[in-house]
């Protein structure tokens, strides 16, 4: 058993092996089969064996250029033409720069204003965007959501569709305060909780007026008597029995309250936000519900 854990320890691929698989087959794929799709992520999934592989770098520049996704091929060429510079690789570096003068042109881009406090956030695709690049944000021809969020704000969305080579201005203007959502998941244990404390409350109100009675019906028995040993037993037993019920349903009430959820905020609001595509220019209702 030893000899085959360290046989298998021994055939067991490297990092380095498998990236250097992943980009054989990302080259089959992108030069013989025509498959840019399938090319870019045999790429995707090499770079992330080996940062710093600028072949890799360059054919991904490669294939995402061939998807038409000009913005994802100038990343990658950008960083292969700094890479080779580095390593003084000229070849590969001016191949890389080749392909950023020809793509350059293609690529659409968006132009950022943004009208609100100080501490924004806004993503593109989920992605954040810098500040410092709202002037010429590049992103990839088709569909893309804006999301602008500030603190005290309502959220706003925004739609925009680009085409190649096209220059798009866009404001996103955060003019109403927020009005947030909450969900009370805890509102339900919470009447339960009440209503079993209740219950146990009128069940100890019940065995006080049961043991004041039967007190009463003790004093007026004759000592020694069989009525008087019955009563005795009868309040051992129903009386405790029904006092420790009511306790244990009170102390099961206030539990079931002071453990239940409090209000969770779900929303940060809704807003109005201009949609911009090449055919129409309008308005959606944007917000979680």
């Amino acid at each position: 058993m030893i000899v085959c854990a360290w046989l298998g320890t021994a055939v067991a691929e490297t990092p380095q092996q498998q990236a250097d698989k992943l980009f054989a087959e990302g080259r089959e794929l992108l030069t013989v089969q025509k498959d840019s799709k399938a090319a870019c992520e045999k790429f995707e999934a090499a770079i992330k064996l080996d940062a710093t592989a600028t072949g890799t770098m360059l054919n991904l520049g490669l294939c995402y250029e061939n998807l038409g996704k000009y913005a994802t091929s100038i990343k990658w060429f950008r960083k292969a033409q700094a890479a080779a510079a580095e390593k003084q690789l000229t070849e590969y570096e001016n191949a890389a720069k080749d392909h950023t003068v020809t793509i350059a042109p293609k690529v659409p881009t968006l132009k950022l204003t943004v009208d609100g406090p100080p501490e924004v956030e806004i993503r593109i695709d989920g992605e954040r965007i810098d500040a410092t690049t709202y002037g010429q944000v590049e992103l990839d021809p088709g569909s893309h959501e804006i999301v602008g969020r500030a603190p005290g704000k309502k959220k706003v969305i925004q739609a925009v569709e680009l085409k190649d080579s096209q220059n798009e201005a866009i404001t996103i203007a955060f003019a109403e305060s927020a009005v947030p959502v909450y969900v009370d998941r805890g509102a339900g244990r919470r009447r339960i909780g009440m209503i079993v404390g209740a219950t146990g409350i009128g069940v100890l109100a019940f065995t006080g007026v049961y043991g004041l009675k039967r007190r009463s019906d003790f004093f007026d028995t004759p000592p020694g008597s069989e009525d008087e040993k019955a009563i005795k037993r009868e309040v051992r037993l129903y009386g405790t029995t029904v006092f420790v019920v009511g306790c244990g349903a009170v102390a099961a009430g206030v539990l079931l309250y002071l453990t239940a959820p409090g209000k969770e905020q779900i929303s940060d609001g809704t807003a109005f936000a201009p949609v911009i595509t090449n055919d129409e220019v309008g308005f959606a209702v944007s917000g979680q519900f």
